[in-house]
């Protein structure tokens, strides 16, 4: 029963740690590069709305302080993303890029992550 438990949390953490990538990576950066503020901070606002529904479901396969680190993450780059701060909200977002990337070594099934 863990066991499939962990495989379709899995697979759906997959697809929404991915997305999360992509619309930062796809969206969000390249409208602060454009400094489209608007289009940033709208973009952002999905990802941290749709962050907030994902963590709920997370935090009973990750570990509370890997969710808070991004937590406070998402929520210093929607000052800076306010702020209109390139810099940065630039810096931020590759921190939360490399955040989201991390957690998928973080929930596959292996004792480390059970205990």
């Amino acid at each position: 029963m863990l066991v499939a438990l962990w495989g379709t949390f899995n697979r759906y953490s997959d697809a929404k740690l991915d997305g999360y990538i992509d619309l930062i990576g796809h969206t969000i950066l390249p409208a602060i590069a454009q400094e489209d503020w608007e289009a940033a901070a709208s973009a952002f606002a999905q990802l941290s709305d749709d962050w907030n529904s994902y963590k709920r479901i997370a935090t009973f396969f990750f570990d509370r302080a890997l969710v808070n680190e991004a937590d406070f993450s998402i929520a210093r780059t929607k000052h800076f993303i306010q702020a209109k701060d390139v810099s940065n909200s630039t810096g931020e977002l590759g921190f939360l890029t490399q955040k989201f990337a991390f957690f998928h070594t973080h929930d596959s099934f292996h004792p480390a992550n059970i205990f």
